[in-house]
């Protein structure tokens, strides 16, 4: 069925074009939003990025990558933006269950969320939204890569990568 959307949209088809977009769209939202953190910047990535993928879709050749070419438009729009703004935000994770040592004292988790994201503002912004868009979005790594335009193999490495850096950064921050 997408493979037909894709066909009917590459002819001018405003419909069918229209839903790729409804149905790419909130996950597509929610790897720009972990990129820019801003609703008010995400919702203005997305139309850019839609308008974009309208006048270009005809480049795609492979109607079975829509997803992923839509969603790499999108996220590379993201990033341009906030290097322009001269910031990656990330999305605040919740760090209840990150080495919960059977205490349950509040300023605990505050104390570690505020050390991950002092961190995450030391990384260079290619960490920062590669770890974003993992862990942020909740993208799979492949989706990563592709959202990325990188192969899987190199989005895996610098992941891992993007992880050692923060745990090193992490660990300056607690005096180690």
């Amino acid at each position: 069925m997408e493979r037909e959307l894709v066909v009917a949209a590459r002819m001018g088809d405003e419909v069918a074009f229209a839903r790729l977009i409804d149905e790419e769209a909130p996950r597509t939202y929610r790897a720009v939003l972990a990129v820019v953190r801003s609703p008010e910047d995400a919702q203005e990535v997305m139309q850019d990025a839609t308008l974009r993928a309208w006048r270009q879709l005809r480049g795609l050749r492979e109607p079975e990558r829509w997803p992923a070419w839509f969603r790499r438009i999108a996220v590379r729009q993201a990033i341009d933006r906030a290097a322009h703004q001269g910031r990656i935000r990330v999305r605040e994770v919740s760090l209840d269950s990150i080495g919960d040592q059977g205490t349950h004292d509040p300023s605990s988790a505050w104390a570690n969320q505020a050390t991950v994201m002092t961190a995450l503002a030391g990384l260079d912004k290619g960490d920062r939204a590669l770890l974003g868009l993992r862990f942020g979005a909740d993208l799979a790594v492949p989706d990563v890569a592709a959202a990325l335009g990188i192969p899987l193999g190199t989005a895996k490495s610098r992941l891992h990568r993007a992880l050692a850096r923060l745990a090193a950064a992490m660990g300056e921050e607690d005096g180690k």
